[in-house]
């Protein structure tokens, strides 16, 4: 791919800010203009009647292209009129429902993939190391990405694959019970209510299944490793 852009092509979002401008364009830099029409499919889901954050939606996908560092900081520093502060209140306190956005891509994967009997949901976890206690989910625990009992949490993963292409259409956190035994840790961390309850990764793998047949999605075959393919329950699928 070439390296030259015609920068007056490119959506602002992708465009270099002055104190950045001697880095080295990136690859992506050529897809910013389909990449925002697609965003833009899923505007809907950050418009509210009394508060709209879609700019702040696609100032953040763009900042995690384009930053090599994936924090708010670095991220602003490469996206024109974004503010670290705001990134982050767009993440943690904007009302925009993350279930109803992967929902959304979740039925546009399976309308991509259409019937193909070759498409299958593969469910596995992943755990990210994290420092200190406040982290919602974090604990000493299995971590797969480190191979060993570290400080992290732990995600379950749903994924729609069909031959070579797959995409994640649904994700749940597992929390310990360090954590669901201490409700009012949950409290100061905005965990709601409703899911402080102990569930098991397995639990949280059946979930993402039931979910996504309950949504139409269509695949014709479930793929879990050793650890989740023992549970009786995924055999009554």
């Amino acid at each position: 791919m070439s390296a030259f852009v015609d920068n007056r092509n490119v959506p602002k979002e992708f465009k270099c800010k002055e104190r950045v401008r001697d880095r080295p364009l990136s690859p992506f830099l050529g897809l910013a203009t389909r990449f925002c029409a697609f965003v833009g499919g899923y505007k809907v889901h950050f418009t509210a009647s009394t508060r709209r954050v879609f700019i702040q939606a696609q100032q953040y996908l763009c900042g995690l292209i384009q930053a090599g560092n994936k924090n708010m900081e670095r991220m602003a520093e490469v996206v024109p009129d974004s503010d670290d502060q705001v990134l982050q209140h767009f993440l943690t306190y904007s009302p925009w429902s993350y279930r109803a956005v992967m929902d959304q891509v979740a039925s546009d994967t399976d309308t991509m993939f259409g019937d193909s009997a070759d498409t299958c949901l593969i469910i596995d976890e992943s755990g990210v190391p994290k420092k200190g206690d406040k982290s919602v989910g974090v604990a000493r625990q299995w971590c797969g990405q480190v191979g060993k009992v570290e400080n992290c949490q732990v995600g379950v993963f749903g994924a729609l694959a069909c031959g070579d292409a797959v995409t994640l259409i649904d994700t749940r956190l597992y929390l310990p019970e360090s954590w669901t035994d201490n409700h009012r840790r949950c409290e100061l961390a905005g965990v709601p209510e409703e899911h402080i309850v102990q569930k098991s990764k397995c639990d949280l793998a059946l979930e993402i299944v039931n979910h996504d047949r309950g949504n139409g999605i269509g695949y014709s075959w479930v793929g879990v490793d050793g650890g989740y393919g023992k549970d009786p329950a995924f055999f009554v699928l």
